[in-house]
């Protein structure tokens, strides 16, 4: 998987995303598809927009197990949301190592902060590393860093930024997804919400 820039317009769309699950157990990609264009499922202003956010939301479920989708359907809220979160990441490599080589280790290490300082030492360690990322410009990367804070926020992983720095809030994770993820070889995904190495 490739780096990409291009979740600077997306949100977790947790509800869009747990609907859209629900729709695909009974009908084909096509059908689903149709009804969020027609029927405006997620509420979307344009056409094109939708499309876009349908076609996000659709990586994200392809990127994790059925038996993952299946339990963020029945799952309760809380749990529904880290999935969602999982779906994120396992379409996005950045998201992943964001979380797994800061997120994760701020868990491990008991610091109870992610500060601004953190995300800058991450962008500049991938910088560094990846001639992708080095393209990009100093607008995207700030764009991401808020983008990627938002889509914690919204699983629940982070409180809302006092100054430059953001409460974290350690995740319950149940043991049905502990052992959902443990099946599947997605334990990196486990540790990074659990601060385990």
């Amino acid at each position: 998987m490739e780096y990409s820039a291009g979740n600077v317009s997306n949100l977790l769309w947790f509800v869009e995303m747990r609907e859209t699950a629900k729709l695909l157990q009974s009908y084909d990609v096509k059908e689903v598809q149709r009804m969020v264009l027609d029927d405006n499922i997620y509420q979307q202003n344009t056409e094109k927009r939708a499309k876009s956010q349908f076609g996000c939301i659709k990586k994200r479920l392809d990127a994790i197990p059925e038996e993952l989708v299946k339990e963020m359907i029945s799952a309760d809220i809380n749990t529904a949301k880290i999935i969602a979160l999982i779906g994120a990441m396992a379409a996005d490599i950045l998201l992943f190592e964001l979380m797994y080589e800061v997120y994760r280790i701020k868990l491990h290490m008991d610091e109870n902060t992610l500060k601004e300082a953190d995300l800058n030492m991450f962008f500049k360690r991938k910088i560094e590393q990846s001639n992708v990322i080095a393209g990009w410009s100093d607008t995207a990367i700030k764009k991401l860093k808020q983008t990627y804070c938002k889509y914690m926020q919204a699983a629940g992983l982070l409180q809302e930024p006092v100054k430059s720095e953001r409460k974290i809030n350690r995740p319950y994770v149940d043991i049905q997804l502990r052992n959902i993820l443990l099946a599947n070889n997605m334990e990196k995904y486990l540790y990074t919400l659990t601060g385990e190495c």
